[in-house]
């Protein structure tokens, strides 16, 4: 495994997330309070990020195959800086969606820093090195929130270019510090853009077309709650918006330590398909009891269990697709996989908020903890 250059795209992935941490839990707030928009409004603009990252993931993908990680992942924190500084200035709904829109294509990049890793790692440490986003992700949700949440009494538009400034930083590190990792001899190879049929031929393969119909279910399960969680967390439980940044910043510490050191333990010594199963049963329960709580300490001890079914999870989902991809196309299949993930999140907060206003309170988490049960008896029987 090669230190140096994990070491740079974990740096500048946590700092990307960094941004995206302090903006997110306000989001709900922010369109609800300042636009009057509906419930089911703010599912929308949540969505809307994923909508654009279901759309340039596996473009970005195929591009990285082609042209190189480090030029595509310049390019997205690039548009990512741009995305926060309209969020700042958002003067309607209207712009708030367009700054969201923007940070999806920017956000789409994730593709090609999980190539990246897949680059600079040996397929029995892949696990350990998709861990390291995964933490770069928690530790992102850790301090993000948090930022968020002490910046938010300024007014909505101070997270906004606190997260700009950040990923600037992000973008500079990039254009110093960070190697081309994909070799000269495999540039080139992958010369064909995502199109139907590419997807089709990925989900034929058995093994692939498996993981990434599994990775679609648990990502569709856990978004369910991106827009409802916080809507919930003040609503029902009296949360101020502060108070809701360091609840987020609770999952993301949690899920940092199961990610980055957890995960490094637990892929020694089981196989990872069982740390997918044991992950999807955890998360499971998480989701489905978070409505019933009902007071913090409850809450928290939850979304503990929420936290360490997701850290083991998703690394050992990510590790199993990127092993079973072939080399020349680890960018195109992680595209794929992660614009799966990105329908999920498009889909996932849609229904999640369509439910929490017309269909009940505690919908959105129940129907996660459904689709992560149906995902555990899926990993039973197809991937033994």
């Amino acid at each position: 495994m090669k230190k140096t250059p994990l070491a740079i795209i974990f740096l500048i992935t946590f700092i990307d997330l960094l941004g995206f941490g302090i903006v997110i839990p306000i989001i709900p707030s922010y369109a609800g309070s300042e636009f009057a928009a509906s419930d089911v409004t703010v599912g929308f603009l949540v969505a809307s990020f994923s909508f654009m990252q279901l759309i340039f993931t596996p473009i970005w993908g195929r591009l990285s195959d082609r042209l190189g990680r480090r030029p595509i992942l310049i390019l997205g924190l690039f548009l990512t800086v741009v995305s926060y500084v309209l969020f700042g200035l958002a003067d309607s709904l209207v712009l708030l969606f367009a700054s969201r829109l923007l940070g999806g294509i920017g956000g789409a990049n994730i593709s090609a820093a999980q190539a990246y890793i897949a680059d600079v790692t040996q397929p029995h440490e892949r696990a350990k090195g998709m861990g390291l986003i995964g933490a770069a992700f928690g530790l992102g949700f850790v301090f993000g929130p948090f930022i968020g949440g002490v910046l938010v009494p300024y007014g909505y538009d101070i997270p906004g270019y606190a997260a700009a400034l950040l990923s600037a930083v992000a973008l500079i590190t990039a254009m110093i510090a960070l190697p081309e990792s994909l070799h000269a001899r495999v540039k080139g190879t992958s010369a064909t853009e995502f199109n139907l049929p590419m997807l089709m031929g990925a989900l034929r393969r058995p093994k692939i077309g498996m993981l990434l119909i599994l990775f679609f279910l648990i990502t569709f399960g856990y978004a369910n709650i991106y827009a409802t969680f916080p809507m919930i967390s003040v609503r029902e439980f009296g949360f101020s918006d502060t108070q809701v940044g360091y609840l987020f910043g609770f999952i993301g510490i949690i899920g940092a330590i199961t990610q980055g050191g957890l995960i490094r333990v637990l892929s020694t010594r089981y196989e990872e398909r069982w740390l997918f199963l044991t992950g999807a049963a955890l998360t499971s329960v998480g989701l489905a009891l978070i409505p019933y709580t009902g007071s913090t300490v409850p809450l928290l001890l939850d979304l503990a269990v929420l936290s360490v079914g997701t850290g083991i999870m998703t690394p050992s989902s990510l590790s199993l697709i990127s092993r079973h991809a072939d080399e020349r196309q680890q960018g195109g299949i992680l595209g794929i996989n992660q614009a799966l993930g990105a329908l999920a999140r498009v889909l996932g907060p849609i229904w999640g908020a369509f439910a929490f206003q017309h269909v009940g309170i505690p919908w959105p988490f129940l129907t996660g903890g459904i689709v992560l049960l149906g995902v555990v008896i899926l990993v039973r029987r197809t991937l033994w």
